[in-house]
């Protein structure tokens, strides 16, 4: 019978392999899986959600170059793809109170970190929750496994969606 120190010591282990998995995937320019992290957080003081969009950035690019004749679309920090990116965000990221209308958001702008990119918006808020719908269906017009992970954090309520190409849009209950 193995003790509870080595099994949590293996438990530990398994996380910590877990984790560096994810994000060397972050770290690394090839990756065998997509997925995306949107962080939204409510802020009670300016009575709007807080929203940061975690992409991989040549998944992103690809989403940018798709129908595009031009030069080759480079995502960087203090670049002039910002409009492009507002533009494809507007596309897939919505959110609809429950009588059925479309929240308007700012779109904030864009920092690379390693091989990701974050996509930052504001979205004034006052509505109440329940019944809100979500779609978060970034880079499933790209990749048909994409996973979109959404971690929402409302007045210390937390909940977590996952969106797919099956499931872009999901109620908030």
């Amino acid at each position: 019978m193995m003790s509870v120190t080595k099994l949590n010591r293996w438990v530990t282990y398994g996380l910590l392999i877990t984790g560096l998995a994810f994000l060397t995937a972050f770290d690394s320019g090839r990756h065998d899986f997509h997925n995306s992290l949107t962080e939204m957080r409510y802020n009670a003081k300016n009575k709007a959600f807080e929203v940061e969009i975690k992409l991989f950035t040549d998944d992103l690019e690809n989403a940018l170059n798709r129908g595009n004749k031009g030069p080759k679309i480079r995502i960087q920090d203090k670049d002039t793809h910002d409009k492009l990116v507002e533009t494809y965000i507007r596309k897939h990221y919505k959110f609809t109170t429950a009588a059925g209308i479309a929240k308007p958001y700012q779109y904030v702008g864009k920092q690379n970190e390693m091989d990701a990119t974050w996509v930052f918006i504001e979205m004034p808020f006052s509505d109440p929750i329940k019944g809100c719908k979500l779609q978060q269906s970034a880079l499933t017009d790209v990749f048909d496994d994409q996973q979109n992970i959404v971690n929402l954090n409302f007045n210390g309520d937390k909940k977590y969606f996952l969106f797919n190409e099956k499931v872009p849009v999901r109620v908030i209950e």
